[in-house]
């Protein structure tokens, strides 16, 4: 049976930070089952009260109960208790995409919503944690997901029943990721692929097990691998400390250097994401992109420290978001974390390529 690297992650979750006894990946009802008239009510409900609302009408499209219940699975399940974990994980390198932000949502929310109607179905005297997992969703998906959360949340969550929640970008670092690994320290068992891969990554000193802190340097930036700082072709020196005066242009338009360049896409990202938070922002240029080096990519410019300030750390010409809040973007780019920039860029839709 295939077991993909995202689900095998969150069994060890369920396993080893929600302290499940029973877990499984790759779930699916069977033919074979029945389920009580009362049970099978109550999820005939929740399936119509789903049909009739404005914003889930069309997620089941044409299926009928039945057939959602019997085309049903889960990537992840657990038991604690009394309560059930219904988890869906979806890992896509270049962000989450089932094809457009609305058809992605859909299939995010359907999936969300068939775990429930399972619950009913098959576990009726369970409580029910629900959950939709990704290491990466875009700025633009990213939101149009978690404003329809709020609306899935609002019209179907029940706090004695059933909870939903979506763990994505830095939340899935910190909610999942870390607390798994730390978990880890604690449990000698290497049986699951994703705890496996932790005890290899230990064996080259890529992440401290023996220490109460996870050590995280295996997966800072793309340019923390030496492979990848050697590929960085163009830029005639891998090192940091190393100067070198290329030219670059932002989506075709040439720019100027490395600092202007950093500047030039920030600017134009916000501008291309009318009514983008400070928050937002930060989650789609974390510090992460401006490593090794000053490590500080964006910042609120009251937060700009006068050090900062007089050491030219920071562009003196703000970037206004909508909301009036004033932007400083870091100054401080060398070869390496300028290769960490483009690569971060890249996945944002923005193409930064050399002059000639």
């Amino acid at each position: 049976m295939k077991i993909e690297i995202g689900e095998s992650l969150l069994q060890s979750y369920l396993k080893t930070v929600k302290e499940c006894m029973l877990t499984q990946t790759n779930w699916k009802t069977a033919a074979s089952w029945k389920t009580e008239k009362s049970n099978f009510e109550k999820a005939e409900y929740l399936f119509n009260r789903i049909q009739n609302h404005n914003d889930f009408s069309d997620v089941f499209k044409k299926s009928s109960l039945e057939q959602a219940l019997k085309q049903a699975e889960l990537d992840v399940v657990g038991v604690n208790n009394e309560k059930l974990y219904m988890i869906e994980v979806a890992f896509h390198e270049n962000g989450l995409q089932y094809g457009g932000r609305l058809e992605t949502k859909d299939r995010v929310c359907k999936k969300l919503l068939r775990a429930y109607l399972i619950g009913l179905a098959y576990f009726p005297n369970y409580k029910y944690e629900i959950i939709f997992a990704s290491p990466k969703v875009n700025p633009a998906t990213d939101e149009t997901i978690r404003d329809y959360f709020s609306v899935l949340n609002k019209d179907f969550s029940d706090d004695e029943k059933v909870e939903f929640k979506y763990i994505a970008n830095d939340d899935f670092e910190k909610e999942i990721l870390v607390p798994t690994i730390q978990a880890t320290l604690a449990d000698s068992d290497s049986s699951e692929l994703f705890l496996r891969s932790v005890k290899m990554l230990e064996l080259f000193n890529m992440v401290n097990l023996s220490s109460s802190k996870t050590t995280r340097s295996f997966g800072s930036t793309p340019a923390d691998l030496p492979t990848q700082r050697q590929n960085y072709s163009y830029m005639q020196s891998p090192s940091f400390g190393s100067k070198d005066a290329t030219q670059f242009m932002v989506n075709g338009s040439p720019v100027g250097g490395k600092g202007p360049t950093v500047y030039a896409a920030v600017k134009y990202y916000v501008e291309s994401h009318s009514g983008i938070s400070f928050d937002e922002l930060q989650n789609a240029f974390p510090d992460n992109m401006a490593r090794p080096g000053f490590g500080k990519m964006v910042r609120r410019w009251e937060d700009v420290t006068p050090n900062e300030w007089s050491g030219s750390r920071f562009n003196k010409h703000p970037i206004f978001l909508s909301d009036g809040t004033r932007i400083a973007v870091s100054t401080q780019w060398k070869p390496d974390n300028m290769h960490s920039f483009i690569v971060g860029a890249q996945r944002l839709g923005i193409e930064i390529k050399p002059l000639s």
